[in-house]
């Protein structure tokens, strides 16, 4: 069943990823490094669209929807454990590294259709994503798949600040090392206490379904005419992915809803980004605020070298 999911959602993404550019809306080719030089923009619109009036009615619904869930997280985890059991998944993690430079681990693959499920949600699978744009941009000359790419990168790396300081706020129990039902909650635990004991703080939220919703976020925002095809394929993605890593034990249902809400904030922050609009006839760039690059300095008179980051605002 699921390599015919899997088959089904490959043909519409290549669909997707091959689109013709859009009439109505211009794309400037991104820098090499503006996914990480353009993060101060992509913070300052995040922190504008959370914390906005518009916002509020949101925030309700974001605490709402965690709330129901946590009452029920416990009785979900149980149910959805039985419905992987029933389907052959059964209820654990068979992800394992296939890839190790010495003692270090650096990618984890799946073995069965429970960790592809899982996988969905990796990092490397949004980071192939966002490389296949950025090949098929530089093949075609696409810009708009270029900053697709681009964009992808910038909002996964900028989202995950914000995840991590929320998830060590937070502190709660992953379901396979929950101490008590619904899992125990130890907020702002050391950085040597976190780091090694992960799984026992870092629950919510989730960080694999807030990469997620960037990721398609993304996509959905730049290639409009494709959403019939685009939106299926996010929700189908994000529903298996959401079910397994309450399957696995990995997640509480109710770790979800800030995830996804953070997920769809740095996806259209990140997807403002290298975008032209028609102003009196004149297109304008919409390109300001605060910027960061790379610096680096070397003397070869007293062999100093200083490496760091560059803060600068343009108007």
């Amino acid at each position: 069943m699921f390599k015919k999911v899997l088959y089904i959602l490959a043909i519409l993404f290549v669909t997707t990823v091959s689109a013709q550019e859009s009439s109505n809306v211009e794309y400037t080719k991104p820098g090499g490094f503006d996914f990480i030089t353009l993060g101060p923009q992509t913070m300052s619109r995040a922190w504008d669209m959370s914390f906005s009036k518009e916002a509020l009615p949101t925030w309700a619904t974001i605490f709402a929807s965690s709330a129901v869930l946590y009452y029920y997280d416990e009785k979900i985890l149980l149910e959805l454990q039985r419905w992987g059991r029933k389907w052959g998944l059964g209820n654990h993690d068979h992800t394992r590294g296939m890839v190790s430079i010495g003692d270090l681990n650096i990618f984890r693959g799946p073995t069965d259709t429970g960790s592809w499920f899982y996988f969905l949600g990796d990092g490397w699978m949004q980071a192939f994503i966002a490389g296949g744009f950025l090949i098929t941009g530089g093949i075609n000359s696409d810009n708009r798949a270029l900053q697709t790419g681009s964009q992808i990168f910038n909002g996964l790396i900028y989202g995950t600040i914000p995840n991590q300081i929320l998830k060590r706020s937070f502190g709660r129990e992953s379901p396979y090392r929950r101490t008590t039902s619904r899992g125990a909650w130890r907020p702002f635990p050391s950085a040597s206490t976190y780091n090694n004991n992960i799984s026992k703080y870092d629950a919510m939220p989730s960080g694999h379904v807030m990469a997620s919703t960037i990721t398609w976020t993304v996509i959905d925002t730049n290639y409009p005419e494709y959403r019939h095809v685009i939106r299926p394929i996010a929700y189908t993605w994000l529903a298996l992915l959401s079910f397994q890593m309450v399957n696995n034990s990995v997640h509480w249902a109710s770790d979800y809803p800030l995830g996804i809400a953070m997920g769809y904030v740095f996806g259209k922050a990140a997807a403002s980004h290298g975008r032209k609009k028609s102003k009196d006839g004149k297109v304008v760039t919409e390109t300001s605020g605060w910027n960061v690059l790379p610096y680096s300095y070397a003397s070869s008179a007293t062999g100093d070298r200083m490496y760091g980051l560059n803060w600068f605002y343009a108007f």
